[in-house]
């Protein structure tokens, strides 16, 4: 008999082994190798974005490289032939002018051989013979004095040369990337060259600070397959291996794959610059990426064994002990749980009560871990302080239960941006800064202060924290408020700009988020200003009445400008508008209001000319990133509107018989014609229509049909604000066929309906 039981135990253990240990191979056989592709395909994309950003960072900044030398040739002051001393006075001070114009770039020298001297952007000026004297000029230990100057004497294209060891003036020594072009790029006969030297720890830094934990390697490519610089030294970057691996990606097309170099496999991401035909290749070590899944699985692996060793045991203990396991299993349910109705329940219904009540306890001990959770506290004071709330009676009893209240009848917002300082900014020293602010202020709340009660939580910004507090009347907010931004520059060794506003209604959510907003708006005028201290709402200067039509004066000038191809008049114009930004008195809503309509009108602009749509993005995403300074912001829409003023005069027709005025003549007497064409005007002008057209859209920049389009869309808008004539009517005076046709131009250009467009200046 005891040998039957045994037997029969056994039978039932391992049924129920089998039972648990089933699933769980079948877990263990999805997930590992499930979740190291995932991880693989995360890193690979990862990998891919941040190579793109460098690249489109890069992209920025040469761009300008480039461009020097013809902005150099168009200087009227820089005489070229001038050998006397004037002339080379008057150049050095030209060079000056460029000296603060791009950060990216150590020094700019200007070499032009009939005078035999070089003069760089600071002001000085060397003879030919300083570089070949270490200490004196800038001294290149791997390209010859007399080799230098006769590639620079015969320079007919852009060259690039690596980084190498260069001894600047005061004998110290740097590695610099070298640009050589000539005057100007693509010119006959050159009077002369220009040197462009940037720094590899430049570089290096803008790698570094597209992210803080990329592990990764970064190599510069130029388009003949050079390595131009590597963002660190590698045991594996000169071998044959890892060159035939660029060679490939440089045949391929842009994105990221795995490949094998000295026995370990790395993530290869690789992009294609469509400025110079560079190519920037980063490798990350598949090992970095997979160890901490490893780690993971390893853990989840030594678990499960233990997991499956207890329940064995107890599986065992429990078929021997327990003959009638349900029947236990029964008792138990009802010793722990009394049902609440009298009637008698079965085992199954008795199991089926207790599994309910668990699951009652389950998701009551869940809501009450999840309020302890700060997270949770912070979404709901952002919630509070974007305007999300809905009442504030619903707000104040779901905030009790996450310790959260507001006991004083006043209250303020502030908005808090930190700023690593100068030296640690861009390190890692830098990216601690903010953690440390963190738990500064954590400190600075849990302190009691009489008479206030107070919150800190994170923005929705980097860097950037938001305080809500309530205070009795009469308590010193502002100090307050100057306290704790002395506390943390103390603690943190970074700048902190404090912006604050006052609710009128305290238990208003309304009246919360006007606050808040009023706190971002100072906030803002600090930061942009670069003026720390505390700055409340109600305490700034009140812009002018005019400055809002000034504005709009100029942006209206901008796009006419634009659209009538006037290169030199978009520059003006752009002048003004960046000198405007950059006065003192404007408020910094309107500056940024400013910049990004400057910047979307300049972008149609190019838009008309370019349908280069990956530069086009690219440009795009980088003029409407937040937390622009002024002057970045002035250099963005000087940049994209130089570009547009190039683009606008390669357009500029050669001289024809026909004028850009008889054109425009004729369409203003034809064009609202239903059966104008460009046949008919072709035939007008003695052209055929493939000619014409060319020529059209060389004169005009635009095609033929979009330009006829605009002007019977102008023609029809101005009849819907001016009259009341019907849209038939409209469309036929506007030289539309019908009026299905016009509602769709219409639509298309204007962005509504003509019924919208005239229902929303009906008043004016």
């Amino acid at each position: 008999m005891g040998k039957k039981r045994n037997h029969l135990l056994f039978q039932f253990l391992a049924s129920y082994v089998l039972v648990l240990l089933f699933p769980v191979l079948i877990i263990l056989v999805y997930y590992y190798p499930h979740s190291t592709a995932v991880v693989k395909q995360q890193d690979m994309d990862w990998n891919t974005h941040i190579t793109e950003q460098f690249t489109t960072s890069m992209d920025t900044f040469m761009r300008y490289v480039y461009h020097l030398p013809s902005e150099l040739v168009q200087n009227r002051e820089i005489k070229m032939y001038d050998n006397s001393d004037y002339g080379r006075v008057v150049i050095a001070n030209e060079m000056r002018k460029y000296n603060a114009t791009d950060g990216f770039i150590d020094n700019t020298l200007l070499y032009i051989e009939s005078t035999g001297y070089l003069f760089a952007k600071t002001g000085s000026a060397y003879k030919v013979e300083d570089f070949s004297k270490p200490g004196i000029g800038y001294y290149y230990e791997n390209w010859p004095h007399r080799e230098m100057f006769e590639t620079l004497s015969r320079l007919k294209a852009p060259i690039v040369r690596p980084v190498e060891n260069v001894v600047i003036p005061g004998s110290n020594r740097v590695r610099m990337l070298t640009f050589a072009l000539p005057l100007p790029i693509g010119g006959y006969d050159p009077p002369g060259a220009l040197l462009i030297m940037v720094r590899e720890d430049t570089i290096i830094r803008m790698m570094n600070s597209l992210s803080e934990k990329y592990t990764g390697q970064f190599f510069i490519f130029d388009g003949q397959g050079r390595q131009l610089l590597a963002s660190q030294e590698t045991d594996y970057g000169a071998s044959d291996e890892f060159r035939r691996i660029v060679s490939g990606l440089k045949e391929g097309t842009e994105g990221a794959g795995i490949h094998r170099l000295n026995g370990k496999s790395y993530i290869v991401s690789h992009t294609m610059s469509g400025t110079n035909g560079w190519q920037y290749v980063s490798m990350l070590p598949v090992t970095d990426t997979l160890q901490g899944i490893q780690t993971i699985q390893r853990n989840t692996v030594l678990l499960i064994g233990l997991m499956l060793l207890l329940e064995l045991l107890v599986i065992y203990v429990s078929i021997r002990k327990n003959y009638h396991p349900i029947k236990r299993l029964v008792d138990l349910a009802v010793n722990i749980f009394e049902p609440a109705e009298a009637k008698p329940l079965n085992e199954i219904e008795t199991i089926r009560y207790a599994l309910g009540e668990l699951a009652n306890v389950n998701h009551t001990l869940d809501a009450k871990v999840k309020q302890t959770i700060p997270i949770m506290r912070e979404n709901l004071l952002f919630e509070l302080v974007s305007g999300k709330a809905l009442a504030w009676e619903t707000f104040r009893l779901e905030a009790e239960s996450y310790g959260i209240a507001f006991p004083y009848p006043s209250l303020a917002v502030a908005v808090l941006s930190i700023e690593a300082n100068a030296v640690a900014e861009g390190t890692e020293t830098g990216g601690q800064t903010f953690s440390h602010a963190v738990d500064v202020l954590r400190s600075i709340e849990e302190r009691p202060t009489e008479g206030l009660q107070c919150y800190f939580f994170k923005s929705i910004y980097n860097q950037e924290m938001i305080w809500i507090g309530s205070f009795a009347p009469g308590f010193a907010i502002k100090d307050y408020l100057e306290g704790v931004k002395r506390e943390l520059e103390a603690e943190t060794g970074g700048r902190v700009f404090i912006g604050a506003g006052l609710s009128g209604e305290p238990e208003s959510p309304e009246a919360v988020h006007l606050s808040y907003l009023q706190a971002v708006r100072a906030s803002e005028h600090l930061r942009l200003r670069r003026e720390c201290w505390v700055l409340f709402f109600g305490d700034m200067e009140a812009p002018k009445a005019a400055m809002a039509s000034f504005y709009a004066e100029l942006l209206q000038s901008l796009e006419l400008s634009i659209l009538k191809n006037e290169a030199a008049s978009v520059k003006s114009v752009v002048d003004r508008i960046i000198a405007n930004m950059s006065t003192e008195g404007t408020p910094p809503h309107i500056v940024r209001s400013v910049y990004l309509n400057a910047v979307s009108v300049i972008l149609n602009g190019l838009h008309r000319f370019s349908h280069d749509d990956a530069s086009l993005l690219r440009l795009t995403d980088a003029a409407f990133r937040h937390r622009y300074t002024i002057e970045q912001m002035a250099g963005i829409v000087r940049d994209s509107s130089s570009k547009l003023c190039d683009i606008i005069q390669s357009t500029l027709p050669p001289s024809r018989n026909v004028s850009r005025d008889e054109i425009v003549g004729f369409i203003e007497r034809r064009g609202m014609e239903p059966d104008f064409s460009l046949q008919r005007i072709a035939d007008y002008f003695r052209m055929s229509p493939s000619n014409f057209s060319h020529y059209f859209k060389k004169t005009f920049g635009q095609n033929f049909k979009e330009y006829i389009d605009l002007q019977r869309i102008q023609k029809s808008a101005q009849l819907l604000r001016e009259t009341s004539q019907t849209l038939d009517e409209i469309s036929r005076q506007a030289g539309f066929t019908n009026t299905s046709s016009f509602i769709r131009s219409f639509k298309k250009i204007v962005g509504t309906t003509p019924g919208q467009y005239r229902e929303t200046h009906k008043a004016v």
